[in-house]
């Protein structure tokens, strides 16, 4: 995904980086971006800035000869870097700014499944300094994932954040979405479906299976698959896999000698540290504490 390097510019700092870790859908870093003036170039993919601390002055204009939009960007508030247009910026002052890169073909596959006609190539309009609660929630849970250790199951979580993330923007920064029939309307997920996905997760605990291919499997749309387990299941896809997970590692650690490294990687999870971090918050006590009160 084409993004902009901007912790990479002169004053600037990239303190956490979704690179390296295996996200498809959406790229995220946190930045300590200082005062600066200059233009930049349209990339294919719209960047949404989230303000962590600290004030900035922002001036923007959009296009050659669009209109110019002055704030302050205050901790809590968006901007956007747009996707298909030059954008003059002149800011002033330091601060920390999550940047969220959202591609640009799964923006307008968003709107063809959700929108009630076929609109092609959409145009994200996000006002400069706009607040939005659950947008809000959305980055924060992935500046959480941003300062945690990589593991593999942030993948699932991840690719969730982020369909839940274009459908949002979708629905209310643009033309197409405002003026539209949602998918919030559609027939529920049919039961053989869910069934097909948890049977494949199941016969295939320990792979790394993004939600789009499970999606696949079921037919239909990732936000529908994820839709469906939080209605009749009551947890995210993601919760659904880590369950599924610690029940294999259980039954591997009471049935089996195998050392907890090669439970760990048999159950699905990356390493064996990434497994006791896992076991501790889900049960309280470590595998090897687990595995002794079995014996």
């Amino acid at each position: 995904m084409r993004m902009h390097d901007i912790g990479s510019w002169p004053r600037n700092a990239t303190l956490a980086s979704s690179s390296g870790r295996g996200w498809s859908n959406i790229q995220a870093a946190l930045i300590a971006v200082d005062t600066w003036c200059g233009e930049l170039a349209p990339i294919g993919n719209p960047c949404l800035g989230y303000c962590v601390s600290q004030p900035a002055r922002i001036r923007k204009r959009v296009g050659g000869g669009g209109a110019v939009e002055t704030t302050t960007l205050r901790p809590r508030q968006f901007h956007l870097i747009p996707a298909l247009e030059a954008s003059e910026w002149h800011r002033h002052g330091r601060s920390e700014m999550l940047t969220l890169y959202l591609r640009q073909d799964l923006l307008d596959e968003a709107a063809a499944r959700l929108c009630s006609e076929h609109v092609g190539r959409v145009e994200l309009d996000v006002p400069l300094g706009v607040h939005d609660p659950l947008l809000e929630q959305l980055a924060l849970a992935v500046l959480k994932m941003l300062r945690l250790p990589e593991d593999a199951g942030a993948r699932y979580y991840a690719d969730e954040l982020a369909h839940a993330a274009y459908a949002h923007v979708v629905r209310n920064y643009t033309a197409a979405g405002r003026s539209s029939a949602f998918e919030g309307d559609a027939p529920a997920a049919p039961e053989h479906a869910l069934r097909r996905v948890c049977q494949l997760i199941a016969e295939r605990i320990a792979d790394d299976l993004p939600l789009e291919a499970l999606a696949r499997e079921a037919g239909l749309s990732p936000r529908s698959l994820s839709r469906a387990f939080n209605q009749r299941l009551g947890m995210s896809v993601h919760q659904y896999v880590v369950s599924r997970r610690i029940l294999k590692a259980k039954d591997l650690l009471a049935s089996t000698d195998l050392p907890i490294v090669e439970v760990a990687l048999e159950s699905g999870f990356s390493s064996q540290s990434h497994l006791s971090e896992v076991f501790r918050k889900q049960l309280g006590v470590t595998p090897g504490l687990f595995r002794s009160a079995r014996e």
